[in-house]
């Protein structure tokens, strides 16, 4: 069983976690001080982390070894960073790190960094052919993170529940993927919003759910709030995750003003949860 984080005790749960995208306001501010940030990361409760692309790029302008250094000094761990799959307009060159054209350079930086995880943030899906590509893409990326002892996971918004031609891109690349190199980064509220069963999804696709974004909508507007303040139902979903393969959980919040937020949620799963 996981180890939680209060000393002396376990948990059936893995120890939360955070997309660290959810404070990208603090990460991307002019002269952001990326240790000082971190250590007020793990003094709310986080123990990993999980990242994404900030306003000085990858790593938030440090080489992969030098993050997670500061991480690691932070008493935390770096699980995995958020990287783009197929771009999106057409087959030219994109400006920006992908898997398609980059994958070994990324797998690199992971490697370097110590993660255990290659993470495609999104992908091109916006028709049968672009959805094509991008399980070709993640059957590339799951062999190469093999191969350096990683493993290789796909986030989900809600566009890939979108039936193109009567199947889903979720449903397409976990049909056409090795289910031992290709995992699903489980965004619960974006499945929830999409009109998805996470505890169904469990059921349906055994094993393929090791990470999830703990996320949650308000009630009204449907926009990302603290973890427990929403509409997804939380203890439902982790209550009957035992098919799902979870190892880690990242909370996550688009648009969160202060880290009181993330805060916040760590409190309410500490609470009720974990």
């Amino acid at each position: 069983m996981p180890e939680c984080a209060a000393a002396g005790t376990t948990s059936k749960y893995p120890p939360p976690g955070l997309q660290v995208y959810t404070l990208n306001f603090m990460m991307n501010a002019p002269g952001a001080d990326t240790k000082a940030i971190l250590k007020q990361i793990a003094d709310i409760g986080i123990r990993e982390l999980e990242t994404a692309t900030g306003a000085d790029g990858l790593y938030y302008g440090h080489k992969p070894r030098v993050f997670a250094s500061m991480v690691n000094d932070s008493g935390l761990k770096w699980i995995g960073n958020h990287i783009g799959g197929l771009p999106r307009g057409g087959a030219g060159a994109s400006p920006r790190r992908n898997l398609r054209d980059n994958l070994s350079e990324i797998v690199d930086d992971a490697a370097e960094g110590g993660c255990s995880w290659v993470i495609c943030s999104s992908s091109s899906i916006s028709n049968t052919d672009e959805i094509r590509q991008t399980a070709e893409i993640f059957v590339k990326a799951g062999d190469a993170s093999a191969k350096s002892r990683m493993r290789f996971a796909y986030h989900n918004h809600q566009s890939e529940f979108d039936k193109i031609n009567g199947i889903s891109a979720f449903d397409y690349v976990l049909a056409n993927t090795d289910k031992t190199k290709v995992f699903m980064e489980l965004d619960l509220a974006w499945a929830t919003a999409a009109g998805q069963d996470p505890v169904a999804l469990f059921g349906k696709y055994p094993g393929r759910f090791p990470l999830w974004h703990v996320k949650d909508l308000d009630k009204t507007t449907g926009r990302p709030c603290p973890v427990g303040k929403g509409k997804v139902d939380f203890k439902r979903i982790f209550e009957n995750s035992s098919k799902s393969g979870v190892e880690h959980t990242f909370i996550e919040q688009d648009s969160a003003k202060t880290i009181e937020d993330p805060a916040s949620s760590v409190k309410w799963l500490k609470a009720n949860i974990l």
